[in-house]
C-alpha cells in the first residue's frame, strides 16, 4: 500500500498511470478517463503520497469502485519492485503528456486512440527521427522489394528512421537486411516489451544503440503459443499513426492519415494518395512543409489526405524547422538550398 515518501520518485507519476491502466480493477476506459482528468496537474502523484484514503476520496471512487481499488493498492510495493528491475533491464515508458512523446500520433489520432503510454527498449534519442513506414498490402515484386531497402537505406544515412513492424513477410526481410548492414531502425512490437525475447541478432543491435522497440501494450501481455496474434492489426495500425511518411509499395486498403506524406516508387504504376519519390530531399521538404502548416482538424484515418495551400518556404526556414529534429546531414542542407534557389 502506497505509503508518504521523503523524496521525490521520477517514475511515481507512471507507475500510477501503468498501475490504474492496468493493475487496478477499473475497467481501461474508466482508468483513462481518470488520468487524463489529472494529466496536466500530475496530481494523481501527491494524491498517491497522501495515503490511499485520499487517493481514492480524490478520484471520486466509492463503493464497490473503491473497495476493488483499495484491494488492488496491496499489491503496489512488489508490483514497484518489479517495474523497477524492468527498467534496470532497459524497459521503458513514455507518458502522453511527456517530452518526447511522438507528436504523429497526436497528429494522426483521435484523443481516444492515443496511448496514454508507450513502451520502449533501446536508445531513446531515435525517438527524435523523421519515422519512415514501408506499406504493402499485397505481395511484393523482387524488384521493388529491393527499392524499398535502398531507398530505406538511404534515407536513413540522410537522418531518417525506418520503421518496421516484427511480423513475417517485407518487414522481416527488411529488419535482417538493416540488422545485416548495421543500420538503424525503430521495431513495433506486437506484445508486451516485458514478455518479449528478442533474437540475438536484435538483442545485440540494442545493445550497441542502434535499436529502438516499440509497444503501445501492457508490458506483460504475449500472444497465444498457437494461431494468429490478436494484436497485430493494432500494431499495424499504431506504426501507420507513429509514422511520419509512408512508403506505399502497392495499393493501399486504408489511405493515408491526414498530412502524412506517402511516395511510391517512381517506375511503378500511379498509386491512389502516392507521390512519386523523388529523392530524399523531397520527402523532407514535404515534412517541413506538414511541419509549418496548421494542424488540420482530427478525422477518420479512411479520409482523403487534403493538399493544403502553403506559401512558399525558404531554405533557412526548412532548415531551421529539420534541425528541431536532430543534426541535418550537409549533402542534404545543400540538395535543399539547391533545389529552392532553382525553384
Amino acid at each position: 500500500m502506497p505509503k508518504p515518501q521523503n523524496a521525490p520518485d521520477p517514475h511515481l507519476e507512471t507507475d500510477i498511470w501503468r498501475w490504474l491502466l492496468f493493475e487496478s480493477g477499473l475497467s481501461r476506459r474508466q482508468a483513462k478517463s481518470l488520468i487524463l482528468q489529472n494529466a496536466q496537474s500530475s496530481a494523481l502523484s501527491l494524491f498517491w503520497q497522501a495515503g490511499p484514503e485520499t487517493f481514492v476520496r480524490q478520484l471520486g471512487l466509492d463503493g464497490e469502485e473503491a473497495t476493488r481499488v483499495g484491494t488492488a493498492m496491496n499489491r503496489w510495493a512488489a508490483l514497484q519492485a518489479r517495474w523497477q528491475v524492468e527498467r534496470s533491464a532497459g524497459l521503458h515508458s513514455l507518458r502522453i503528456n511527456e517530452p518526447g512523446y511522438p507528436a504523429t500520433l497526436n497528429r494522426h489520432l483521435p484523443a481516444e486512440q492515443r496511448p496514454l503510454l508507450l513502451f520502449f527498449r533501446g536508445e531513446p534519442g531515435l525517438l527524435d527521427l523523421p519515422f519512415i513506414l514501408p506499406l504493402a498490402d499485397t505481395t511484393v515484386r523482387e524488384e521493388v522489394a529491393t527499392w524499398a531497402l535502398e531507398t530505406l537505406a538511404e534515407l536513413t544515412a540522410e537522418g531518417a528512421l525506418a520503421l518496421f513492424i516484427a511480423q513475417p513477410g517485407l518487414n522481416a526481410r527488411l529488419v535482417k537486411a538493416f540488422l545485416a548492414a548495421e543500420l538503424p531502425f525503430a521495431l513495433v512490437i506486437p506484445q508486451g516489451l516485458a514478455a518479449y525475447e528478442p533474437p540475438a541478432s536484435l538483442k545485440q543491435a540494442l545493445a550497441s544503440e542502434r535499436v529502438l522497440l516499440i509497444s503501445p501494450f501492457q508490458p506483460e501481455w504475449h500472444p497465444p503459443e498457437t494461431g494468429d496474434n490478436p494484436f497485430l492489426p493494432h500494431a499495424q495500425t499504431f506504426a501507420r499513426a507513429l509514422a511520419h511518411a509512408l512508403l506505399t509499395l502497392t495499393s493501399l486498403q486504408t489511405p493515408p492519415h491526414p498530412q502524412q506524406p506517402c511516395f511510391q516508387p517512381p517506375t511503378t504504376a500511379a498509386i491512389e494518395h502516392a507521390e512519386p519519390y523523388l529523392g530524399p530531399e523531397t520527402l523532407f521538404l514535404r515534412l517541413a512543409e506538414i511541419s509549418m502548416a496548421p494542424s488540420l482538424p482530427q478525422s477518420s484515418p479512411v479520409s482523403p489526405r487534403p493538399e493544403p495551400d502553403l506559401e512558399p518556404i525558404s531554405p533557412e526556414a526548412i532548415l531551421e524547422t529539420l534541425s528541431l529534429g536532430g543534426h541535418i546531414p550537409p549533402a542534404l542542407a545543400a540538395r535543399i538550398r539547391g533545389k529552392k534557389g532553382q525553384a
